[in-house]
């Protein structure tokens, strides 16, 4: 039989690529046929019959999915067996949706040469098997006839009497059944039968239903002479007069075992096939969750990186920048000639710049509000930030705490900020609300919603610019890899609604620790001398301006300064030790430190920095303030949220005061803190005495 010769499209708009598919692909007995568009590939597939399909995934006006639909449509492709390449479209939903639209393969560019010629060569010897048998079925008519007229010798032709005894016979069937002529005549055509067939009285059957219909055709086991057995086609036409009685029969039987095998071997191919696709579809599923993990654990990485960076900036870069603008004004006091004030003051602005814009890097790396009081405030916080690019944020919190872990809140706070940026570039509207809940099974539910143009999912999913996509695949991503899910309705003109439900497990609270006396090794430097002042009685609330009087009669005021950087320290001091009225007692280096100090100092005044290491400024405040209520507590940040101010004033601090101002504002606050108290103690006692 003349080798068949099959045909390859190969289809792709990079010429490169083109060329150097067809040049792989090329060889004997393969015909390869190129096209540079889907509209092309549509046109070779009405003129010609392929072998397999090459398809790239992206290209203009058709891509290839909508090519490869078109394709299924029309019924002599409808099989065709097609395979996607794509260079860039390494999601999981596309290689499924690939699948699902009926190929066979989905391979990523740059492809390995060896791979997919091994995969062509499956499909093309498909394709030939499938071709040799369709030109077998279509010549068996053919040859029926020309056989019998030319004393057929590929066929068994057989006459048999009413009751199946051979009458008759053809040299053909010496070829098919094994018998000579003279072995064959008389005998019964159920000697041409297995033993099984006889035992179920098939033989008798057989010749009943051809009587019965006029014609009886069958495929199965023959046995020939010898004993070996052959598959074999038996066609059973009864004869009858023309009076309608039954004179015999005509048995015509071909031989395809040949055929049997192919059709076998192909189905062996199509079996195997089918358990390499769920073997490849069962490692796109596993893939697609390493992937998922891969994505947050880079995502958790980027935020700890950000945090890193952050504390870095804050730690050090910003409280650098404080310690010298508060040498800047120092130095500024001694200044007289007026060029040289003007070039500090110059250099003071850009100090005052520098803090300005190391607090947005701050920020915009790791929001304070969220590292410092968690997700609700983050909220808040972010409903800030985004009023400052155009879309105005209202936060509905219908529950009042959120305990989560630091890498699920980092994820749930991307995610929401994530859907409001895609607000402001899509929706068409610059307002959104945020509404944070729990539903009926605890589960934490993050809200946002917006009035907006809406879209259709669907319609937005199967867009070609993956980067309209991307922002919702990764969120759908980060928040299943939290074991949640992403929930959206939306419609045209009807707004969007898109919900984060994410299981909800409260991270367990550390149990407070208690302040203890400092240990001896703890660093208390005392700068005022015992002989120089008097302490105090813890009894009297500690420090010495009780009264307004006090003030006035130009007391010293005793100062402890609770700051984690040496350095800022130092510059405080420096800036307090200036005036006559005001002694700085002690330094603590944290918010433990600093509780232990004002239990062994009795201090007036605590200047209290709000971020520091073991325990920060807020809690440190706190606790000063609920066992001794007369000190004085001002606080000082390098950041200024007002998320900080407010949780240190609501923690029992007089005033905050930003690190950057410390040089015109610290003395001022500090004595006005104290006056405030002064003249509130006062109040109170008048007021018990009254009573």
């Amino acid at each position: 039989m003349t080798d068949i010769q099959a045909k390859i499209l190969l289809v792709d708009d990079d010429a490169r690529s083109l060329m150097a598919m067809e040049t792989l692909l090329t060889g004997p007995g393969r015909v390869v046929i190129t096209a540079d568009s889907g509209q092309a590939a549509l046109r070779q597939v009405l003129r010609h019959d392929f072998a397999v399909i090459l398809l790239d995934v992206r290209m203009p006006r058709v891509d290839g999915f909508e090519a490869a639909e078109l394709i299924r449509q029309r019924e002599q492709s409808r099989h065709t067996p097609i395979i996607f390449l794509s260079a860039v479209d390494k999601l999981e939903e596309d290689v499924f949706r690939g699948l699902a639209s009926g190929a066979v393969d989905y391979l990523f560019k740059p492809v390995v040469p060896e791979v997919l010629n091994s995969k062509v060569s499956v499909f093309v010897e498909l394709y030939r098997m499938r071709e040799r048998v369709k030109l077998q079925a279509l010549r068996q008519g053919e040859e029926r006839f020309s056989l019998l007229v030319d004393s057929i010798r590929d066929y068994s032709i057989l006459l048999l009497s009413p009751e199946g005894t051979v009458t008759s016979w053809n040299p053909g069937a010496r070829l098919v059944e094994g018998y000579e002529a003279s072995e064959a005549i008389g005998l019964n055509h159920a000697a041409f039968f297995t033993a099984e067939d006889i035992g179920r009285g098939y033989p008798s059957l057989a010749l009943e239903m051809a009587a019965a219909a006029g014609q009886h055709e069958d495929e199965g086991w023959r046995v020939r002479k010898d004993g070996s057995t052959f598959w074999c086609n038996v066609v059973m036409t009864a004869m009858k007069d023309e009076a309608g009685r039954l004179s015999g029969f005509a048995r015509v039987a071909r031989d395809l075992t040949e055929r049997k095998a192919a059709e076998e071997q192909l189905r062996k191919i199509a079996v195997d096939l089918e358990q390499r696709v769920s073997e490849r579809t069962q490692e796109l599923r596993d893939s697609q969750l390493r992937l998922r993990d891969l994505a947050t654990e880079l995502t958790l990485i980027e935020q700890r990186e950000r945090r890193r960076l952050a504390g870095e900036l804050h730690d050090y870069l910003a409280q650098l920048l404080v310690l010298i603008r508060i040498k800047v004004r120092q130095t500024s006091v001694y200044v007289k000639e007026a060029a040289p004030t003007a070039l500090l003051m110059e250099a003071d602005q850009a100090i005052i710049n520098s803090l300005n814009y190391t607090r947005s890097l701050v920020a915009e790396l790791a929001p304070p509000a969220l590292q410092e009081f968690g997700l609700l405030e983050g909220f808040g916080w972010l409903a800030d930030q985004m009023q400052n690019h155009g879309l105005t944020v209202t936060v509905k919190k219908n529950i009042q705490q959120i305990v989560l872990d630091d890498d699920q809140a980092v994820l749930v706070f991307q995610s929401t900020r994530e859907l409001l940026f895609n607000v402001l570039k899509h929706a068409g509207t610059k307002q959104a609300e945020v509404t944070i809940d729990k539903n009926s099974d605890g589960h934490l539910v993050v809200t946002v919603r917006d009035e907006g143009c809406g879209f259709n999912l669907d319609e937005m999913l199967a867009q070609d610019g993956q980067r309209k996509r991307f922002g919702l695949f990764s969120v759908r991503e980060r928040t299943e890899a939290m074991g949640g899910r992403l929930e959206m309705t939306s419609g045209a003109n009807q707004g969007t609604c898109a919900a984060l439900i994410v299981p909800y497990w409260p991270a367990v609270t550390h149990a407070e620790i208690k302040p203890g006396p400092a240990s001896s090794s703890t660093s208390m430097p005392v700068t005022e001398p015992e002989s120089s002042r008097s302490v105090p009685s813890r009894a009297s609330g500690g420090g010495l301006f009780s009264t307004p009087t006090d003030v006035a009669q130009g007391r010293v005021l005793r100062i402890l300064l609770a700051d984690d950087h040496a350095m800022v320290r130092q510059g405080l001091r420096s800036i307090l030790e200036a005036y006559q009225d005001i002694s700085v007692v002690g330094e603590a280096t944290d918010g433990e430190e600093a509780v232990g100090m004002a239990e062994l100092l009795t201090p007036d005044v605590i200047v209290m920095d709000v971020n520091m290491p073991q325990m920060d400024g807020i809690e440190a405040t706190r606790r000063v303030k609920a066992k001794w209520p007369a000190i004085t507590v001002v606080g000082l940040s390098v950041s200024t949220p007002a998320q900080v101010e407010a949780r240190l004033l609501e923690a029992g601090a007089s005033c905050y005061v930003s690190k950057e101002a410390v040089g015109e504002q610290l003395y001022d606050a500090i004595v006005a803190a104290v006056k405030r108290g002064a003249a509130l103690c006062s109040t109170e006692n008048r007021t018990k005495g009254k009573s």
